[in-house]
């Protein structure tokens, strides 16, 4: 349980760091160019990682036709639209506050761990997650302004996200990081051609150096994601997943000068109680 912990922390890092650069590209690139960027240099990479390799017609044979090919390319097409939507949300939305607001995703994976994987959810992760929730309104300031239409892109997100993990969790033992990484970059490449041509704004050597960033740490993180459900259920990791809001605001902080405020602070301390909670062993 200790190395899914980590493994959950480090996804959530690097995505924290991953959204804050996808931020600052959407200044110079359209959210559908940026994610289509990052599933050709995804697939690029595989096929180069591959073609040094002995078998490659039978590795690309793998990939194309892979066993329970329906899931695979259902938990691929939920990782693009997860990626697309949340590109969008943090170009609309302070780091933070998207971030925050994302964060409807550990509450629906914990029900859909529960309802769709027959994965038992007792009183002490409940207990986490609501404790991680009150800590996000905390942050939120509900009434303060932010629930415009825009906030609903993130929880779309969030809603993506969720599924794309329980997918995982039911592909366990027949897909590997690499299967999910390869679909997902196969996916993002072909149903995202035609609407990033429409989009297309060519990129400078700094912006593509930023985008090839980006790609790298995105597919870090998703790589940490897997192993993290590999080792656990998804609702024993979701309130982990908080940690991502501690990320962002020192993001916020460190890349575009917002000082989080005193509610932010303490918002963030419910979410490390709501860790703790998680932690503590129940009696007996």
């Amino acid at each position: 349980m200790t190395s899914a912990i980590l493994f959950a922390l480090l996804c959530n890092l690097l995505y924290a760091v991953g959204y804050a650069l996808a931020k600052l590209l959407s200044g110079s690139l359209d959210p559908l160019e940026i994610t289509f960027l990052r599933s050709v240099l995804v697939l690029v990479a595989a096929m180069g990682v591959t073609g040094l390799r002995p078998g490659t017609a039978a590795a690309w044979g793998h990939a194309l036709a892979p066993p329970r090919a329906r899931d695979q390319r259902l938990a691929a097409l939920a990782l693009v639209a997860s990626t697309t939507i949340s590109v969008f949300g943090y170009a609309l939305l302070p780091v933070t506050e998207a971030s925050a607001l994302g964060f409807t995703g550990p509450i629906i994976l914990t029900a859909c761990g529960a309802l769709l994987l027959r994965e038992r959810v007792d009183g002490r992760r409940w207990a986490a997650l609501c404790c991680g929730f009150a800590g996000m309104l905390v942050m939120l300031r509900p009434g303060g302004g932010l629930f415009a239409l825009t906030s609903l892109v993130p929880i779309a997100a969030a809603l993506a996200y969720a599924l794309y993990q329980v997918l995982v969790r039911r592909l366990r033992g027949v897909a590997d990081a690499k299967d999910a990484l390869v679909q997902g970059a196969l996916c993002g490449t072909l149903l995202l051609a035609l609407p990033a041509l429409v989009v297309w704004r060519m990129p400078s050597p700094a912006v593509l150096a930023l985008v090839l960033l980006f790609t790298a740490v995105q597919t870090a993180a998703l790589a940490a994601l897997a192993a993290a459900v590999r080792r656990a259920e998804v609702s024993a990791i979701a309130p982990w997943h908080y940690s991502r809001l501690v990320f962002a605001l020192a993001m916020d902080a460190l890349l575009f000068g917002r000082v989080p405020p005193p509610e932010a602070l303490a918002g963030a301390l419910l979410i490390a109680a709501g860790g703790l909670v998680l932690l503590r062993r129940p009696p007996g």
